[in-house]
């Protein structure tokens, strides 16, 4: 009796260790270095433990391949947009563990037995800011050819007021801009500006009233020389 129970206890816990790993997401990350990771350091989102380190390989190039497994309750949660990078525990002297951070909320549920590639806390810095400025640039873009489009329905005598109106916001935007959105605007937005400029210009020639428009060429020229 004792052995048939024993037996069945045996049959009941691995039944639930199989479960646990079905259920579960494994995953590979490979990084170039491990900085002191080991086997069974849990993996963390947003202060939570989602999972751990099963084990730590090299994969046919000589890298490091991390082996996660993500627990079932959370695999939704690790996606495309998910990045893994290692950080060093600040509570435990010596302990480090996999940190995951979602560049956005949607995002395509990865498979398991996928790897991907492995983020240091600079390069996922970095990527977030890439893609801020994507998405500045994108939004900026929208903004510009609603600006066209309503200068090029607007009268002739609401032409001046509205480019100046534009320079001004574009004065006082790069003034506190950094290195990226000055290029933009160089590459991207002062081109259109100097061209809505020339056809007002032609504009007011031929109606006697070209000396109108050197405000907005000493406007131009600031934001050229910014």
């Amino acid at each position: 009796m004792k052995k048939l129970l024993f037996s069945s206890l045996q049959t009941f816990l691995f039944c639930g260790m199989l479960l646990a790993c079905v259920g579960s997401l494994q995953l590979t990350v490979l990084y170039d270095s491990t900085e002191g990771l080991k086997q069974n350091d849990p993996v963390l989102w947003k202060e939570q433990k989602i999972g751990k380190v099963r084990s730590i390989k090299q994969n046919s190039q000589g890298r490091p391949a991390v082996q996660l497994q993500i627990k079932g309750d959370f695999r939704e949660k690790v996606t495309d947009e998910s990045r893994f990078f290692i950080q060093a525990d600040p509570q435990n002297r010596g302990q480090s563990h996999v940190m995951m951070v979602n560049l956005a909320e949607e995002g395509n549920p990865l498979a398991s037995g996928t790897a991907v590639e492995g983020s240091t806390y600079f390069s996922l810095q970095l990527e977030k800011a890439e893609r801020g400025l994507k998405a500045w640039t994108e939004q900026l873009e929208q903004e510009l050819k609603r600006w066209e489009k309503e200068l090029s329905q607007l009268p002739e005598s609401e032409w001046y007021q509205e480019l100046e109106r534009e320079m001004d916001y574009w004065l006082n935007e790069l003034g506190q801009a950094g290195i990226e959105t000055r290029e933009y605007f160089r590459e991207e937005v002062l081109p259109r500006l100097e061209e809505s400029l020339r056809e007002l210009r032609r504009l007011l020639r031929q109606l006697g009233q070209e000396k109108e428009i050197e405000t907005l060429e000493v406007k131009l020229d600031k934001l050229k020389s910014l």
